[in-house]
């Protein structure tokens, strides 16, 4: 490699991250947007005189209706019209639903408000998949996963103390029009920096970057196929191989979310009476879990060329930490075991990240958008499902205590929609097992 070669991809070393960063804060928001629900639900159940734990579970789930919804035209739109447009249009569409969120007077503009953020930031993801296929080496892929899990991770550590603190301080609605604000701001940042391709700033490409360092044919390397809409969704639909991770994804993130991002914080104050703020506390240790696992397990997966072992490994730790929590006392682990608990649920579900790469690596690249968001409609489908089948548990177990308006569960009953976590968790273990193991290549290429 020659001299002007080597300070050219030097140069595209630097610019990718000034590109990248705009895109992370972009998708903090989305984070923020999923779990925030869990730390308001008491409030909007006594502002709103909504009754049953199934109701606010729906509100809360509607973001994942949406979410699962768009992934498909989200993948269609960053392979079409590029990733960039496609954030921005994202952002803008979830600063109006934050705002309407927080200045809704009834449930019908809650909704309004949940739907519009839920729209906006389920397109961020996918682009992001792209900006990472544009501008990364492919045996960065998933480090490169794991990182903006992290990013995005921050979201749920504002969502949680931080969220719980401004909600006592000033209210549930000042938190929604703050992030409303912050996500504009994200927009502003994106329109500045992020591009599509390193060719719009005068780059070498990815595809030129590896053939000069040697790398072994892969996916860029193949010949490209030409974009149809309808041939590739048949294409991509129609692969035994895509549905293992899709199916995975939507038992283990189901769980994860209905009780990190809804539950966790009514049942530890119900069950052992804390504070928001120190319930809150815990739910932040589940995403410090998830914020150090992530990277972790993409930098494993791509050291060793692994996608399905790694993944089944932490699932099934995942599991098995999830029976011990269910069971031990009833329920109701001691106080002194919930933070490790906790933080062990956050690094369980990391292995889920490595399911768009077990995805895109069994699907012709140009569908590169597409199956990522197949592959990543299966985590909302799960929290979708999840969040109100748990609230619907424990209606079904509630024994008719109410406080200011907010029913009281017993433990049996969250241990009841535990013991229904574990059996999906279980299924989530055995579709992990089926995933097809790509060794860090694009299979379908070779």
């Amino acid at each position: 490699m020659d001299a002007a070669n080597k300070q050219r991809i030097v140069q595209l070393n630097r610019r990718r991250w000034i590109v990248w960063i705009p895109l992370a804060f972009a998708f903090l928001a989305s984070y923020f947007h999923r779990t925030a629900t869990g730390v308001v639900a008491d409030s909007l159940m006594r502002e709103f005189s909504i009754a049953r734990a199934a109701d606010i579970g729906g509100l809360a789930s509607v973001y994942f209706y949406i979410y699962a919804a768009m992934q498909l035209p989200a993948g269609i739109l960053a392979d079409t019209f590029g990733p960039r447009r496609t954030v921005l249009l994202a952002l803008l569409t979830a600063t109006a639903g934050a705002v309407i969120f927080g200045a809704a007077q009834n449930i019908p503009m809650l909704y309004v408000g949940r739907i519009l953020s839920s729209a906006g930031v389920s397109l961020i993801y996918i682009s992001i998949v792209k900006i990472h296929a544009e501008w990364f080496r492919t045996r960065e892929f998933t480090t490169m996963t794991g990182l903006i899990v992290v990013a995005g991770s921050s979201g749920f550590l504002l969502a949680a103390t931080p969220l719980a603190w401004v909600v006592e301080r000033f209210g549930w609605r000042t938190a929604f029009f703050s992030i409303g604000t912050y996500t504009c701001l994200a927009l502003v940042f994106c329109w500045l920096w992020v591009k599509d391709r390193p060719a719009e700033v005068g780059l070498p490409s990815m595809a030129e970057v590896e053939a000069w360092e040697g790398t072994i044919k892969n996916e860029r390397t193949a010949e490209p196929e030409p974009y149809n809409i309808k041939d590739n969704l048949k294409q991509v639909l129609g692969n035994p191989a895509t549905w293992w991770p899709f199916l995975a994804s939507v038992a283990i993130y189901g769980v994860y979310m209905a009780f990190m991002g809804l539950w966790a914080v009514p049942y530890l104050m119900q069950v052992y009476g804390f504070s928001r703020v120190t319930a809150s506390n815990y739910v932040m240790a589940m995403s410090v879990g998830t914020l150090l696992g992530a990277p972790i397990i993409g930098v494993v997966s791509d050291r060793l060329a692994l996608r399905r072992l790694p993944n089944l490994v932490v699932s099934g730790a995942f599991l098995v930490l999830w029976l011990v929590f269910t069971f031990w006392n009833g329920g109701k682990p001691p106080v002194w075991a919930l933070y490790p608990i906790c933080f062990g649920i956050g690094l369980g579900m990391s292995g889920n990240n490595l399911n768009v790469a077990c995805g895109k690596e069994v699907t012709p690249p140009a569908m590169t958008g597409m199956v990522a968001g197949l592959v990543n409609a299966g985590s909302c489908v799960g929290g979708a499902l999840m969040q109100p089948l748990f609230g619907w548990v424990l209606d079904r177990h509630w024994q008719g205590a109410v406080e200011e308006g907010v029913r009281i569960y017993p433990l049996e009953a969250y241990q009841q929609a535990f013991i229904l976590c574990a059996v999906v968790l279980g299924l989530g273990v055995l579709f992990t097992a089926l995933i097809k193991e790509t060794r860090g290549v694009n299979i379908h290429c070779q």
